[in-house]
């Protein structure tokens, strides 16, 4: 896929606190690389770290995954933030 076609916006959901035992943001479910390579990765790129975060938000007991955590899926991406 090309760029241009494509804007894909951030997942950040505002929360941006990292959980110290699995190392994935609060909200997003982004590792801290994923976040700061964002805004220079590409379209292919991008969706698969929004596939890697949905995949994410399956597996029990990683951070964001509480009764109280909105689904990305569920969500507007990019309406946080812009990383």
């Amino acid at each position: 896929m090309s760029d241009h076609l494509l804007n894909i916006p951030s997942p950040c959901k505002g929360v941006c606190r990292i959980d110290e035992p699995s190392q994935l943001c609060e909200g997003c479910m982004r590792t801290i690389d994923e976040i700061t390579r964002w805004s220079r990765m590409d379209s292919d790129q991008k969706l698969s770290v929004l596939t890697a975060c949905i995949e994410r938000q399956q597996i029990p007991n990683k951070a964001g995954n509480s009764d109280k955590s909105a689904n990305i899926a569920d969500g507007v991406p990019g309406s946080a933030s812009d990383g």
